[in-house]
């Protein structure tokens, strides 16, 4: 069960923690600070999303994780490009696949700009002032963390049925993956202590693992295929087609192996630790 000291030692500890990856960004926005930057913002999400509406709406902590939010999303951009440009440097030297990195490189530097404008603009908001009027009761945070639960995984199981029987739903994966994430740091605020939680933290992060690079895969594709047609662009899109192709064998394993249909059944275990934590 989530209790609201836990909760509001978390919710502190995860504003903290976006201020400081923000300010270790604005000095470096190399690939370590976006990765902890955008960690930092998930967790802050999930403590945000737990608040009731008031604290969600038309107040100081309602603006500071708009801008996060923001912040977040310019980030996943620069983060896509990193990757797509990763996997290019993988492949032999040609005039197109040169083309390709340096258009990610000009693309880059632009989002990082404006990346860095919003980071300045979180920085000058005192965070220290945020929390001060934050004022809940232990039973309407329970409700809303166990609203905001079912919902999740009513989101998941219902991707996980469509993506498991056809790999070309790529959406689908994509926002399986996103919802596996956000329930892994919802668990999180149970805390360390807590077995059952840190248990399914786990199969949530091996599946977020395995979609992320499911992912990799189709941003990278979905990038190439927006060139004119080439003999060495194509083999390109075909090398990452084949690895995607495994890496989507790899998570139907997984999902045979360890979620299987039985009464100790990944939707089964999950549904009944949202009724114990109640």
């Amino acid at each position: 069960m989530l209790t609201l000291l836990a909760f509001l030692i978390k919710l502190h500890e995860n504003l903290e923690r976006v201020d400081n990856k923000t300010n270790n960004y604005i000095k470096n926005s190399n690939e370590k600070n976006i990765h902890d930057i955008r960690t930092s913002i998930r967790r802050f999400n999930a403590s945000f999303l737990t608040l009731p509406k008031r604290y969600r709406k038309g107040c100081l902590l309602s603006d500071y994780n708009r801008l996060a939010n923001e912040f977040f999303k310019i980030n996943s951009e620069i983060r896509d490009i990193d990757i797509i440009h990763g996997k290019l440097k993988n492949y032999p030297e040609t005039d197109q696949r040169n083309i390709a990195i340096d258009l990610l490189k000009n693309n880059r530097q632009s989002k990082l700009e404006g990346a860095k404008t919003i980071a300045l603009s979180l920085k000058n908001m005192n965070s220290k002032k945020i929390l001060e009027k934050v004022d809940i009761t232990e039973k309407e945070l329970q409700k809303r963390y166990s609203r905001i639960h079912i919902i999740l995984i009513r989101k998941i199981e219902t991707n996980f049925l469509i993506v498991i029987t056809n790999h070309l739903k790529i959406e689908e994966l994509h926002e399986l993956r996103k919802d596996c994430k956000k329930l892994r740091y919802l668990l999180e605020l149970l805390g360390k202590e807590n077995n059952n939680a840190i248990a399914m933290v786990k199969i949530l992060q091996n599946i977020q693992d395995i979609l992320g690079s499911i992912r990799d895969y189709d941003i990278t594709i979905d990038y190439l295929k927006k060139f004119e047609p080439s003999k060495e662009i194509q083999e390109i899109i075909n090398n990452e087609i084949e690895h995607r192709r495994a890496k989507y064998e790899e998570f139907l394993r997984f999902c045979k192996r360890r979620l299987h249909i039985s009464k100790n059944s990944f939707f089964i275990r999950i549904k009944s630790f949202t009724l114990r934590n109640k």
